[in-house]
């Protein structure tokens, strides 16, 4: 991630409940350190950091598109998404979910503001990635535009997507039923792959809006679905590799190199690459999965500078590239 484009991401989800206890507290002025609590308890799991993956890949996903990468429109989306993902996290750490103590590296949300105020902070963090992209055309976004990534997200982070994953996650956590491969792979899939399709689908959608190639911007229906299928395989596929890689490191690290408890998915019984392949195959599985991806990637630069007069070129997608092989062998 760019110094320039972190400061900014940082920014916009900080301002965002700055402006939130400005309104409370305006309200009702005697509520003042309710209302700094409340906000506290927001900000407290954006300001734990993280790798900030999805919207690394909004803003690399839109660049290769030929958009400025810093635009005020895929700062906001690029919000959204991480915080859809912290609200996840946060629900997630609940002692009727994962029950964890830990995350990046500090006491989880439940562990400092109690259970019943983690679970309105998901709640919240949730609910304002989707009033922030209702504010896209605010940023130069065509309405429709704007309400397909809505959609999007919705899809992909709901019932049809990540809910459902984490609900099969925790039905086999307590399951006595034999799962194999197919299983796992459709848990990943929507538990981690679905999130980020809707991070290179995000990113494709602004990318394309905004891009510096007019032709681009003036897609028609069908060349922007054929765009937004692709970019939502290597999501997918990306998905797949990363929640791989994810438990491979859960059992070959430490909790200090996580920054959260190490060793859980065995503990707790989780279906797991490494708990069905074993290390040495879940690893060259991640790895097959990657160059996967990069044939996908190659796919859509060939279609986006097909539909651009080929003024798109390899450059675009140096950054894409590079996060793609970043992320597999990444040691946290």
């Amino acid at each position: 991630m760019s110094p320039d484009f972190k400061a900014d991401l940082e920014t916009e989800m900080l301002r965002c409940f700055e402006a939130l206890q400005q309104r409370l507290t305006a309200s009702n002025p005697n509520l003042h350190a309710l209302w700094k609590n409340i906000c506290s308890a927001l900000t407290y799991p954006i300001e734990a950091g993280g790798k900030r993956v999805r919207p690394v890949i909004v803003s690399r996903m839109a660049e290769a598109c030929g958009a400025d990468p810093k635009h005020k429109a895929i700062i906001k989306a690029a919000a959204a998404l991480e915080f859809v993902h912290t609200y996840s996290l946060v629900h997630d750490d609940l002692p009727c979910m994962d029950n964890d103590d830990f995350r990046r590296g500090q006491p989880t949300t439940h562990k400092v503001f109690g259970e019943a105020n983690a679970l309105l902070v998901g709640d919240a963090l949730l609910t304002h990635a989707f009033f922030l992209l209702a504010t896209l055309p605010d940023a130069g976004i065509k309405p429709a535009i704007a309400l397909r990534c809505a959609a999007v997200l919705a899809q992909k982070s709901g019932a049809q997507g990540m809910i459902a994953g984490q609900w099969l996650d925790l039905a086999f956590e307590k399951s006595t039923q034999t799962a194999d491969l197919n299983t796992l792979v459709s848990i990943h899939n929507l538990k981690t792959g679905a999130l980020l399709a809707a991070s290179f689908v995000l990113g494709a959608l602004l990318g394309c809006a905004l891009s510096r190639e007019p032709e681009l911007q003036e897609l028609n229906q069908e060349q922007l679905d054929r765009i937004c299928e692709t970019a939502e395989r290597i999501g997918m596929k990306l998905g797949l590799a990363f929640q791989i890689v994810d438990d491979i490191l859960d059992a070959s690290q430490s909790s200090a190199q996580l920054g959260k408890t190490a060793g859980k998915d065995q503990h707790q019984n989780k279906l797991t690459a490494v708990s069905l392949l074993g290390l040495e195959r879940a690893r060259s599985t991640a790895e097959s999965l990657t160059q996967d991806c990069q044939h996908e990637l190659h796919s859509l630069q060939e279609l986006l500078t097909q539909y651009s007069g080929q003024k798109l070129g390899s450059h675009n997608f140096k950054n894409l590239n590079h996060l793609v092989n970043e992320l597999l062998v990444r040691t946290s």
